[in-house]
């Protein structure tokens, strides 16, 4: 059976949008008039494909025996019923691969089949079915309530009186049925959650990735110093991967060491499939001039001598001139990681930022700062709302190391032998 896909559009204004592919190519029109919603509401390009991939299952789901034909009951002014509803849940709660374009590889797939994996299909095999967390779930059931909601809404309008009426009231009873199999989402797991590195590990992971190491996993001279600011920027600034890639030329101060880190929605300028861009407030960073010298110094001598690098604005690009995608950030990290092993954390783009605001707090401890001072300047560098608490997620190693000092403290006050 093939299979429905959400695939993302690019158009020449450089708007982003997502369609679901039906099997055979053509996109699904219900769906993509549900996603112009989202769009309206000036919801992000990521936000919307995201949407996209969880109608991609929802419609693989109907579409599994026994099939569900939920147009077709909708023309004639029914809807689904409770057990169906309980199913689509369960689906919610796996993993499902090939939801989005971008997980399949079609120059992959070889014409020619291997009379091997003919004989292997004979054979039963039991594939392990792994859960997502309760968070994605929840967003999903969501997802697709809404999107149920909209098509009563939708083929109610041309129904009858009488049985539109009765669609309301039965998909009404049914949708409530339906998200009340939202999970609860549990915010008392904090053991094992991400962590930054230690200072430790900081330098050690500087001094691998340094140009002039002999432990840098980098064989050519661009790509080393290129890497090398990479770890160094978001190390310096706690910014995300996509705001370093967002980042361009025109956003450094050639008098200043500052850097203009701006939301560009659907920017022409950027040819990747998935624009790169800032998930919070535009902000200036400062970095040490020093830094700063090598930012100029890379564009120089590493950036400017790759021709085809000059027709973009973006600050860091491929060997091959074109700006750098979030998969070869990842893969990066996976290739520092086989670099440095032995590390208590996995090693990704995402730890520099965690590491970053634990450094944060341990210099702002040092300097003396209330806690409403250090919150607000928090807030203030890393572009989140002023009465943000995104802080909490980025600071669990500061904080534990703070409370397990004070906890020894009060276990000295104990009559133990030995205190």
């Amino acid at each position: 059976m093939a299979k429905y896909v959400a695939r993302r559009v690019r158009f020449r204004n450089g708007e982003r949008f997502s369609v679901l592919s039906r099997p055979g190519g053509l996109p699904v029109h219900e769906v993509t008039l549900y996603l112009a919603r989202f769009r309206k509401r000036g919801r992000a390009a990521n936000t919307i494909h995201a949407v996209c991939t969880t109608m991609a299952l929802l419609y693989r789901e109907l579409d599994k025996a026994p099939r569900i034909p939920l147009l077709e009951r909708l023309r004639r002014g029914e809807f689904l019923t409770v057990p169906e509803v309980n199913r689509l849940a369960d689906a919610a709660q796996y993993q499902a691969g090939n939801l989005s374009e971008e997980d399949t590889d079609a120059s992959s797939r070889p014409n020619v089949i291997d009379i091997k994996k003919i004989r292997m299909r004979r054979k039963a095999v039991v594939k392990e079915v792994k859960a997502v967390d309760a968070a994605n779930q929840a967003t999903r059931i969501r997802y697709m309530a809404g999107y149920l909601e909209f098509l009563a809404d939708y083929y109610g309008a041309t129904l009858p009186a009488l049985q539109k009426s009765e669609l309301a009231r039965e998909s009404a009873r049914v949708l409530k049925a339906f998200q009340g199999q939202v999970p609860k989402v549990s915010k008392r797991s904090k053991v094992g959650a991400r962590e930054g590195l230690s200072k430790e590990d900081q330098e050690k992971l500087l001094a691998i990735v340094h140009p002039d190491s002999p432990d840098n996993p980098w064989e050519r001279g661009f790509v080393r110093q290129r890497n090398w600011l990479i770890v160094v920027l978001l190390l310096a600034t706690g910014m995300r991967r996509g705001e370093l890639l967002g980042l361009q030329i025109g956003d450094l101060d050639p008098r200043l060491p500052h850097m203009k880190i701006l939301r560009r929605a659907d920017a022409a300028e950027d040819p990747r499939p998935i624009q790169q861009n800032t998930k919070t407030n535009d902000r200036v960073v400062e970095v040490r001039p020093a830094i700063m010298k090598a930012v100029w110094s890379y564009i120089r001598n590493n950036r400017n001598k790759i021709k085809a690098a000059r027709r973009f604005p973006q600050l860091i690009v491929a060997d091959d001139g074109q700006p750098l995608s979030p998969k070869s950030i990842d893969k990066m990290f996976a290739q520092l990681r086989e670099a440095f092993p032995g590390l208590p954390v996995k090693l990704t783009s995402h730890v520099m930022r965690h590491t970053w605001n634990e450094r944060f707090s341990e210099q702002a401890e040092q300097m003396g700062l209330t806690d409403t001072v250090e919150e607000k300047a928090r807030n203030e560098q890393q572009g989140w709302a002023d009465d943000s608490k995104s802080a909490a997620t980025y600071t669990r190693r500061h904080a534990s190391q703070k409370g397990r000092a004070i906890a020894l403290k009060l276990q000295e006050q104990l009559d133990v032998p030995g205190n």
